[in-house]
């Protein structure tokens, strides 16, 4: 977490498919109707128990069928849960910053009681507005103020913070930002995995100590929320890190951007798309990049 100071459960519906892949990225559209104690692992007090959600095909796969390879899930909701119980401010505006389903944004409406005002980004426009409607069915026997918060959800297409810019202040930004650039070769249009993003960010100037550690976009969005001016004076921004970076890394990049930094939260993960994921990894370590070491050659088929 980041201050501002300068101190059984989900059934797959769609097009005849039963869910089942040989991959566990996303790359057709899909429903399913989800129970939200199975996936977050608590009974729910504001949104409700059932709701569906669509995935759109620009979307990242949520982990319905092994939440405790979910981001969501493992990071998101214990943060959430986390910050609100540890009584460390107010949040009525909240802010997602690559928000895929928007199984974050329902986590968030489930956790902060006074949460009145939600915006989402992502690269897609088709993304964000499925994840305002994955909202909307998530709080169909809600309270008003519950459901009033996610009718009024803003969502935008774009880099980061960008599209936010403009809007009123907000009391937590939450970003899971991937860490490793694309290939060349890479289309985000044909998939979307979780590690890669796409841009040079040369103009953006991260400092050298920052990209040797793959912290690129954490660096951008902690910058963009101070340079755009969308936190609160008192705000904070929950940034949610792999462990394959250092913590030294994470408190190194988080004071070149201008903020108090603290732990709020470790948990473990199981790894989803293993091969993927840590392949995008070992390719950069190759180049210098990164102090973790990873070997594929003993990886399980």
């Amino acid at each position: 977490m980041f201050d501002s100071d300068q101190n059984g459960f989900a059934t797959p519906i769609t097009n005849g498919i039963n869910g089942s892949s040989d991959t566990e990225m996303h790359s057709a559209v899909r429903k399913y109707h989800v129970e939200f104690e199975d996936l977050y692992g608590i009974k729910p007090h504001r949104v409700d128990r059932r709701f569906s959600v669509n995935l759109s095909e620009q979307s990242y796969l949520p982990k319905f069928d092994n939440p405790r390879a979910d981001w969501v899930v493992t990071a998101a909701f214990n943060a959430f849960r986390a910050f609100e119980s540890g009584g460390l401010g107010v949040v009525r505006r909240l802010a997602s910053v690559g928000t895929g389903a928007g199984t974050d944004m329902i986590a968030a409406l489930e956790t902060f009681p006074r949460l009145h005002s939600v915006a989402m980004t992502d690269l897609h426009q088709e993304v964000v507005d499925t994840a305002k409607a994955n909202m909307l069915s998530s709080v169909e026997k809600a309270d008003q103020h519950v459901r009033e918060a996610a009718l009024t959800a803003v969502g935008r297409p774009g880099d980061v913070l960008v599209p936010l810019k403009g809007q009123e202040p907000f009391d937590l930004i939450y970003e899971n930002l991937p860490n490793i650039p694309l290939p060349r070769t890479g289309d985000l249009e044909l998939a979307q995995t979780s590690s890669t993003f796409i841009g040079d960010r040369t103009a953006d100037k991260v400092p050298h100590h920052v990209t040797s550690n793959l912290l690129d976009l954490h660096y951008v969005c902690l910058r963009q929320a101070k340079d755009l001016a969308l936190l609160n004076p008192s705000g904070a921004v929950l940034s949610s890190v792999g462990g394959r970076v250092p913590i030294q890394a994470i408190m190194k990049m988080v004071e070149s951007a201008g903020y108090t930094g603290r732990v709020l939260g470790l948990s473990w993960k199981a790894q989803s798309e293993p091969k993927a994921v840590i392949g995008g990894y070992a390719e950069h370590q190759k180049q210098g990049l990164g102090l973790v070491s990873f070997d594929l050659k003993h990886s399980p088929s």
